[in-house]
């Protein structure tokens, strides 16, 4: 395959010109191995190199993926998301005028993707960035259904000084998204699906894969990540090389920086939990709230989808960013009166969106709505019925006493709406759907049913709306499709009953 004579070379090329003259601080290697002989996996197989250019705020990677062809049909390309480039242009970025002074306290300032090459099974291969905010690459190839091919890229990654999904602050590096990450195809129409970015829920709809990493940072820096970690100091060096492994996993994340206090503990089920702050006192009430939390989850769906749990002072907008394995808070969040019921939701989407997973853009209700219910349900099983109603009247009242715009629904595309309508429309609205199902149904027939879901989204590797609603008719013995639907497509009839209390 012929080379693309396609380079970027706008601010970002430039800018990483001058930047990557100079040296790197702390190298950082993400590598993982495979054996010749191995059989081949069942699942994309990541391997990650990265220098660290701490003065320069870049990353110099070397990504290797090992993919594999199920769509069950010929591939002559695969189409992979590339957000680190949202950040090249301001009219690119997905977030709402009200979050931006949020996001860019210091104003905004141009970032993104310079990719230097791409192989396919170590040939030169022709490739290039599609859509206006090239936000999505294509690679051309050949691939059989049932067959594995290695794509390799070469690029550097500048990040920018924000509060957003990724990028530096005074304290903390964020990555999340920073690889490119293959989309889903529809055997149907031979055709990726590719979701809208959003700033407020998850988007990227990429198969689940293993990782394996290592990364070496200056000693005083904590590294929490997706998966487990290991560290060991060179005490000559004053370098912590930390060694990161994840398995089946949705996405795969990476935060470190200068977080002086760390605090761990080991539930009573084997799952390791850190928590990582600079809030004195913080930590331990963290790890307290999580222990418990988790010790409820396991009790009605089982054991938690995750070997341990990293909960993370992070400087991000939302103020909630929740990853396989690893949660991260910002400081606004840690101090919110709300800290409870988001960390709550939050653990309870490592079960819902995250193991038993939903498209995150167009269901994304079958995560965020579930999780956001599940919390009031923990907060009832700690503190009883009357905190549980009082939380909900608190807050998703308000919510069915508003008119949205735009005929928007639970079940909407996330890309539809706004932050603050996602909020009132998703999650509130979504929470009293769910405490409707409950009164109707019972409280431990809405968690059998629930668990059923689960169960199904371990053997499913895409759960529907028609996933839940067979899941609640099966283990109830009743028909909930009529129910569900009126609920959720009806709910704004709240209004003209001027509801002013659930109970």
């Amino acid at each position: 395959m012929r080379k693309k004579q396609q380079r970027l070379v706008r601010i970002i090329a430039i800018a990483l010109a001058i930047l990557l003259a100079g040296g790197a601080i702390v190298s950082a290697v993400i590598s993982i191995a495979y054996a010749e002989e191995a059989e081949p996996s069942e699942r994309n197989q990541y391997s990650l190199t990265m220098e660290y250019l701490g003065e320069e705020q870049a990353l110099r990677v070397s990504q290797r993926l090992v993919y594999l062809n199920d769509s069950g049909i010929h591939l002559d390309r695969v189409v992979f998301y590339a957000p680190g480039n949202l950040f090249r242009r301001q009219s690119a970025l997905m977030y709402d005028d009200g979050q931006w002074a949020e996001a860019f306290p210091a104003g905004y300032l141009p970032g993104g993707i310079d990719l230097q090459g791409v192989l396919v099974d170590g040939e030169t291969a022709d490739w290039g960035f599609q859509g206006s905010d090239e936000i999505y690459l294509r690679v051309a190839c050949d691939l059989e259904p049932g067959e594995s091919c290695e794509f390799s890229f070469n690029y550097y990654l500048l990040l920018t000084q924000n509060h957003a999904f990724m990028g530096i602050s005074e304290l903390d590096w964020r990555l999340s998204d920073f690889y490119f990450a293959p989309a889903y195809v529809d055997p149907l129409y031979g055709e990726f699906m590719l979701s809208t970015p959003t700033s407020f829920t998850r988007w990227i709809h990429s198969p689940a894969a293993d990782f394996s990493a290592t990364i070496a940072l200056p000693e005083l820096y904590l590294l929490s990540a997706t998966g487990m970690e290991q560290a060991e100091t060179d005490t000559g060096t004053h370098v912590t090389r930390w060694t990161v492994a994840a398995e089946n996993v949705r996405d795969f994340a990476l935060n470190f920086g200068l977080r002086y206090r760390e605090s761990s503990r080991t539930t009573a089920s084997g799952v390791e939990l850190r928590a990582v702050t600079n809030l004195r006192g913080k930590a331990d009430k963290l790890l307290d709230l999580a222990e418990e939390t988790i010790g409820t989850l396991e009790n009605w769906f089982g054991p938690f989808p995750v070997q341990q749990l990293d909960i993370v002072q992070a400087d991000v907008v939302p103020e909630v960013v929740v990853h396989s394995g690893c949660i991260w808070l910002s400081e606004d969040a840690l101090k919110s009166d709300e800290l409870e019921h988001d960390l709550r939701a939050a653990i309870a989407q490592q079960y819902f969106g995250l193991s038993a997973y939903a498209r995150p853009g167009s269901d994304a209700w079958l995560s965020d709505a579930v999780s956001e219910y599940l919390a009031y349900l923990l907060l009832e099983e700690s503190e009883g019925n009357s905190a549980y109603l009082a939380a909900l009247n608190k807050n998703v009242v308000p919510a069915l006493q508003l008119t949205i715009p735009g005929g928007l629904v639970v079940t909407s595309d996330a890309s539809l709406f706004s932050s603050n309508e996602y909020d009132i429309v998703v999650r509130d609205r979504g929470a009293a759907v769910f405490h409707e199902l409950r009164t109707a149904m019972g409280r431990n027939g809405l968690i059998e049913g629930l668990r059923a879901f689960y169960e199904l989204g371990l053997r499913t590797d895409v759960l529907s709306e028609m996933d839940l609603v067979r899941c609640l008719d099966e283990t109830s013995g009743g028909s909930w499709e009529k129910f569900l639907t009126d609920w959720v497509f009806n709910i704004g009839d709240y209004v003209n009953q001027s509801i002013d209390w659930l109970d």
